[in-house]
């Protein structure tokens, strides 16, 4: 079975009390659903130390008494992501914060032990557009900022826990945050970097903003403050077609050209203790320094690539002669103000680093995509992963094994595969052994050969006959979007590229015949994007296309049109010819697609996926989307074959949930495969 994508878990507000909480919710679930329960344990890592919270969702006040559901949510991981910012309390060690890309802002009060969530306030919209950067008020670290790339900032003054909308786009002003710097002197004063209008600044904590005296370039990605003289700011700026550093000596009212212009600056940084020392990181001709606030420049690369590029640029609070850079090769360190570099990477493994953070007392916090925080006690000589991370993954594709449902695969954004024999709570990364780094867009396992899986990719069908320990490429340069498996004979298979005519293989993926039948629009095959093979007479097919809905009852050799205009498909697995369809509505068939009926779900949502309970298809779940707006507005559930519905008031985070799956030995499970949130588990009970 596959499955894949979409969501985000709710904000603590009971933190100290989480731990005994989900302990007493679990024992009372095991309890009441001996029969056939099967405990999810709270433990989710990919280092088995670390344990996640389960928050409790309320059931609707819609409900009846006969429909009241009660349960838990449990984020199973893998732990890791994408972190765009990395924040560390000047004032109390320990207090991290994380901005991921997706997955909204994380918090830690006990150096890494243990993360939550803090993103309530934080708007669904913010979320969609992506947060694009935090700042931490200095002076008064429990206030911080975050700006989002459709302009909205928010603001929050009791270290996260709760975020206001301090200030949301109206044209023609500020147009999506970039990045945020706070005078250190005043701190409610305020710069930002746009994504078209150049610079602002704002006197008031973020309420209002004035655009600053840019000339016109409209683009300012990069700035940098003077800590001791804060009207004083070097930015990256266009002027004529010519990029470079540009700097302002009155808060911004008025900008010149320095010296160093004609390259594509990554990176400011002013030294904090002697402030005529400015530091410019650029694309691809290393680093450049400035000894005299800007006016004349000179290259600092001895021991850096030869055209490296340097993005992040931090300066070691202890000595400001002690520099990290991070760049396209890797992170390199200097003790001599940048006059020689020499590569420090032990424990981190070579992979990409996304951000820099030195606490006051000279601890260096890094972010690893997607393995998540790594930290260094030795001035960055040896790194350690934090005792744990926060969940920040984005699920593509989720498998469980139909033989030991205890066992999962799931893809990422990054391209790993990871496994977990104990329902998730313990992952191991699988992407050592796969000879593709490429997205997975489709996760695939023999229903009688377990340990034979398939990947479709961007660059071919994967195989792994030993539970994606090595994997061949079936289909090599040829872009894969869905795989099915034929659940009788499951050395035939189905592969949909992403366009062009539908594959198939009786023999595991060694040979392939192109059914050139393939459903058609006009004179072309149009993309298979959904397929569902009948469980009982495996020859027939049913294909959602963008364009309609169609049958075969030949093993793909012909089509016939269903005439009717919806995905994705499901159907009964005790009655295969009753099936459903959904997507801008819900429709059902029970004649194997002869006939259609719309199901009036009472929702005017758009249906993004559906599920049915195997053991009692009368009960099925669907996860929604505003039609309007297109974000997730929640998961609704029907008890009588479609025929009535309601909304599951549950606390789900404002990340999307792509798809749903229910476990195979347990139908009160419910797992949402999340952009942002990681893999979630939705125990319910009635």
């Amino acid at each position: 079975m596959e499955f894949g994508l979409r969501c985000e878990l709710s904000d603590n507000e009971f933190i100290q009390m989480k731990r005994i909480l989900i302990s007493s919710l679990l024992s009372l679930m095991i309890v009441a659903c001996a029969s056939r329960q099967v405990a999810i344990s709270a433990t989710s890592t990919n280092n088995p130390s670390e344990k996640t919270t389960i928050p409790v969702f309320t059931p609707t006040s819609e409900l009846t008494t006969e429909q009241t559901i009660t349960g838990v949510l449990i984020n199973l991981g893998p732990q890791g992501g994408s972190f765009r910012d990395l924040v560390v309390d000047p004032t109390t060690p320990g207090t991290l914060y994380a901005l991921s890309n997706q997955g909204g802002v994380f918090k830690s009060t006990d150096d890494g032990k243990y993360w939550y969530a803090i993103n309530k306030g934080l708007t669904d919209s913010s979320f969609r557009s992506s947060l694009t950067t935090l700042v931490i008020d200095p002076t008064t670290p429990t206030t911080l900022y975050v700006g989002a790339h459709d302009g909205e900032l928010f603001k929050s003054v009791d270290g996260g826990e709760n975020w206001n909308a301090v200030y949301t786009y109206t044209k023609p002003t500020l147009v999506g945050f970039y990045q945020l710097v706070i005078d250190q002197l005043t701190p409610t004063t305020l710069y930002a970097t746009t994504d078209t209008n150049g610079t602002f600044k704002s006197t008031d904590g973020g309420e209002t903003w004035q655009q600053s005296g840019t000339p016109k370039q409209s683009v300012f990605h990069v700035l940098a403050i003077d800590p001791t003289v804060p009207d004083t700011l070097y930015a990256k700026g266009y002027s004529s077609g010519s990029s470079g550093v540009y700097k302002t000596m009155d808060g911004g009212q008025t900008w010149n050209e320095t010296s160093l212009m004609g390259v594509e600056i990554r990176v400011l940084v002013v030294d904090p203790t002697m402030s005529n020392i400015v530091y410019a990181g650029t694309d691809r001709n290393g680093l450049f320094k400035s000894t005299d606030c800007g006016e004349h420049w000179r290259a600092m690369n001895a021991g850096l690539p030869n055209k490296s590029g340097v993005y992040k640029l931090k300066i070691d609070s202890k000595s400001s002669n002690t520099l990290y850079a991070i760049t396209t090769t890797g992170l390199f360190k200097s003790k001599d103000g940048g006059e020689h570099w020499r590569k420090i990477e032990t424990g981190l493994g070579g992979k990409y680093i996304s951000s820099l953070t030195i606490s006051a007392s000279g601890e260096l916090y890094m972010a690893i995509y997607p393995d998540g925080i790594f930290k260094s006690i030795d001035s960055g000589e040896t790194w350690q992963a934090l005792p744990s991370n926060p969940i920040a993954t984005v699920v593509y594709r989720m498998a469980i094994d139909p033989t030991t449902p205890t066992t999962f695969y799931v893809s990422i954004d990054s391209g790993d595969i990871f496994k977990s024999t104990d329902s998730g709570k313990t992952w191991r990364s699988l992407n050592t052994s796969v000879d593709m780094k490429l997205q997975v867009y489709s996760l695939v396992i023999d229903p009688i050969k377990p340990k034979t899986l398939y990947a479709g990719t961007g660059m071919g069908l994967f195989k792994s006959t030993d539970g994606g320990e090595h994997w061949s490429n079936k289909l090599p340069h040829i872009g894969i979007g869905l795989v099915k498996i034929d659940p009788i004979i499951p050395t035939t298979i189905y592969a949909a590229p992403y366009s062009g005519s539908m594959l198939k293989s009786v023999d595991g993926g060694e040979h392939w015949k192109t059914l050139t039948a393939t459903p058609q629009l006009g004179p072309s095959p149009t993309t298979v994007f959904d397929l569902v093979i009948d469980a009982v007479n495996t020859n027939i097919l049913y294909a959602g296309t963008l364009y309609g809905a169609y049958k075969s009852t030949d093993g793909g050799e012909s089509w016939q049109d269903l005439k009717i205009k919806n995905r994705p498909f499901m159907f009964d697995l005790q009655q295969p010819n009753v099936l459903y369809a959904g997507e801008d509505g819900l429709f059902k068939s029970m004649d194997g697609g002869e006939t259609w009926q719309e199901i009036k779900t009472g929702f005017d949502a758009i249906i993004r996926d559906l599920v049915i309970n195997p053991t009692n298809p009368e009960v099925l779940y669907a996860e929604i989307w505003d039609k309007v707006t297109w974000k997730p507005t929640g998961l609704i559930q029907s008890r009588d074959g479609g025929k009535s519905w309601h909304k599951l008031d549950i606390d789900l985070p404002n990340t999307p949930v792509y798809l749903l799956a229910i476990d195979p030995s347990n139908p009160n499970i419910l797992y949402l495969a999340t952009r942002g949130r990681g893999l979630l588990a939705l125990n319910l009970l009635k």
